[in-house]
């Protein structure tokens, strides 16, 4: 069972609605995009995960937090998260969703501008019995999903969203939000930036229309990303690009002509040209690699 920060997106929750619920560790061979120190976007869904142990240091949305055990952190779509730091024992849980808590939480709403409040305070500290009752619930959906042929699973599934949406609220709602930082104009310009890269990368691969939406020039643009994140926007582009069409390639039976079209490029040629100058593979090739 694998937890991808970029992307978690719309093919994923059309296949599955459901949690996934995995244990976080530097040691996990099979999550090494979360260890290494580059940002990166969470796409469509939401992540909620909890410190069992160890320490770490996150920025979240250009906010540094500091995690450990009984640090309860939520992550909305399109928030960026870097992994600056982490201690050898560090352990979380973690349940990865779709839109569907987003749509439960809006729906609950017992704590108003819920969505700001977790935006200005993703990460909550929890005491002993806060810590033992939010793993009680985690350890409670994990074992109610483990057979998902069971009858009337769907609706289950739902029932448990939306107890997980209650007991999310609930935790916020007892916190009061931190004093929100004014982000600074250049901050911003990289927030909305991977807000919009989230949305429209699947038909937008040019740096002229972000430039655009930011009312900048193409140079000044990429300036402005590259001091804030380390990296140009071309090379965020092509990152996010290339993590779905791996994706694609990987979980999908789609033709690569489809894969191409999907993506908006010109024609299957171009496609596998794009994907071998960023991979050294073709589409075909990666596919059979994955496949063997």
């Amino acid at each position: 069972m694998a937890i991808d920060l970029i992307p978690l997106n719309e093919y994923e929750t059309k296949k599955s609605s459901t949690f996934e619920v995995v244990i976080l560790e530097p040691t996990m061979k099979e999550m090494p995009e979360l260890w290494n120190s580059n940002p990166k976007i969470l796409d469509d869904g939401v992540v909620l995960f909890i410190c069992q142990s160890g320490k770490g240091k996150l920025v979240i949305d250009m906010n540094t937090f500091t995690i450990q055990k009984g640090s309860f952190c939520l992550l909305l779509p399109y928030t960026v998260i870097q992994v600056l730091e982490y201690s050898d024992d560090f352990k979380a849980t973690a349940i990865t969703a779709g839109i569907e808590l987003l749509e439960k939480l809006a729906m609950l709403q017992p704590v108003e501008d819920y969505a700001n409040l977790i935006q200005e305070n993703p990460c909550l500290n929890l005491n002993e019995k806060q810590l033992k009752d939010v793993k009680e619930i985690y350890d409670f959906i994990n074992n109610r999903l483990s057979n998902n042929t069971r009858p009337l699973i769907n609706e289950i599934r739902d029932t448990l969203i939306t107890l997980m949406a209650l007991e999310v609220v609930s935790a916020y709602a007892n916190h009061k939000p931190t004093e929100k930082r004014r982000l600074s104009r250049h901050e911003q310009i990289f927030r909305t930036f991977t807000i919009s890269l989230a949305k429209n990368f699947r038909a937008h691969r040019n740096v002229e229309f972000y430039a655009e939406e930011a009312c900048l020039t193409p140079r000044h643009f990429a300036q402005v990303i590259k001091n804030k994140s380390g990296k140009l926007p071309t090379q965020w582009i092509a990152e996010r690009t290339i993590i779905l069409i791996k994706f694609l390639l990987e979980n999908t039976a789609m033709p690569i002509q489809e894969i191409a079209n999907e993506l908006n490029f010109p024609n299957q040629s171009f496609f596998s040209k794009y994907f071998r100058k960023h991979t050294g593979l073709t589409p075909k090739d990666y596919r059979q690699k994955k496949n063997i």
